[in-house]
């Protein structure tokens, strides 16, 4: 390859990877009413946080014993204090029990998880900046580097002799580039994703972010443990079991809790569409992922309670570990059943017995994405 040949081969990847570069920048605020879309990695690379998908399988539910509905059980109250938030929720167990939740959250634990989940443009458009920086000033010390130019020569012997070194030299150079913008790109992928984690968010598939349901569980356990102490406290005081307790923490989210869909922006954030559990008890409200990770911040605070997540088109619900029952629609994991539970709510619907949309969905033979909680 001629000297010119090279150089123009320089350019061309430069402004191939500034075009990559525009496009990544354009793809950092989101269009109204849909997750961010990145076109950066393959489903089969990065799509490692879903288990295979399983599918459910269903029989006879236990019936509960009354509809919350009926009941005047069913309430909540959330009043703001000098500390934080007091928060009051009524609502009946699936056993027929009449419950009373209370706790105190902290004004700064619930600061700390509104503030930490979610992300803004402007964290991408730094980073394609970083990006544009280091792909300009690698090919600027290539060209440096670079050699074109006559090249004198006392004989044709001398003259060949020299173009060789200087072909290899300049091929050299090329590779170097090469692995440099490569390397480059692995990093700056690399904080993509490490941003999006940070903001509570992870890769579907292909594509497409979304808010990390089991990650917004994890990290909020602390914050919301004065709740599941309350529980606790009931469940000893009425002497529950795992499956009443579970249910108790169930039914009070799926009443108490009203549903209602976050917008998909806050201010400057980005939320996609869900809150972290500490803003939903503050707020009394939420969908099916959000009322999810409160269901679930709250149950890991027994350590000896397995769930899962499970994803399907526009729903999200959750399935907990235990010997099904006769009639209740399960699915499985590794070889050990995990008996479903609608979040969402208003429905009353103990663990075992599943809404109408999710019933549709199982009869359709379709599949879920199990996601580890």
């Amino acid at each position: 390859m001629s000297s010119k040949a090279l150089f123009a081969a320089l350019v061309s990847v430069y402004l191939i990877l500034l075009a990559c570069t525009a496009r990544f920048s354009a793809e950092g605020a989101p269009e109204a009413g849909s997750l961010e879309r990145v076109a950066l990695f393959s489903q089969s690379s990065y799509n490692r946080g879903f288990r295979p998908m399983k599918k459910p399988r269903a029989g006879r539910a236990a019936q509960p014993r009354a509809r919350a509905e009926e009941t005047r059980e069913t309430y909540q109250k959330i009043d703001r204090t000098d500390s934080g938030y007091s928060v009051e929720y009524g609502f009946r167990n699936f056993n027929g029990d009449p419950l009373v939740v209370k706790a105190e959250l902290p004004a700064e634990g619930v600061a700390q998880a509104i503030q930490e989940f979610g992300y803004k443009k402007e964290d991408f458009e730094k980073l394609d900046r970083w990006y544009e920086v280091q792909q300009k000033e690698a090919i600027a010390s290539s060209k440096r580097e670079f050699f074109s130019g006559k090249v004198q020569a006392k004989s044709q012997a001398e003259l060949d002799r020299k173009m060789a070194q200087i072909k290899t030299k300049n091929a050299q150079i090329q590779k170097d580039l090469d692995a440099t913008l490569a390397s480059l790109k692995t990093e700056y992928q690399r904080r993509r994703v490490e941003t999006y984690e940070k903001a509570g968010f992870r890769f579907q598939s292909e594509n497409v972010v979304e808010a990390d349901i089991p990650a917004l569980a994890k990290r909020n356990v602390p914050r919301v443990r004065p709740v599941a102490e309350a529980f606790a406290a009931a469940a000893g005081e009425r002497r529950y079991g795992a499956e009443d307790l579970v249910g108790a923490v169930t039914a009070m989210v799926q009443t108490s809790i009203e549903y209602s869909i976050p917008d998909m922006e806050t201010g400057t954030k980005v939320v996609g569409g869900a809150w972290p559990p500490p803003k939903t008890l503050v707020m009394g409200k939420g969908d099916c992922d959000t009322k999810t990770a409160l269901i679930a911040s709250i149950l890991k605070g027994w350590p000896n309670l397995k769930l899962v997540g499970l994803e399907i088109p526009e729903h999200y619900l959750m399935a907990v570990h235990r010997v099904p029952r006769r009639g209740e629609t399960f699915i499985e994991r590794d070889g050990l059943p995990y008996v479903m539970i609608e979040s969402a709510g208003p429905a009353w619907l103990p663990p075992g017995r599943v809404g109408e949309f999710t019933m549709k969905y199982i009869q359709s033979g379709k599949q879920f994405r199990i996601q580890p909680m």
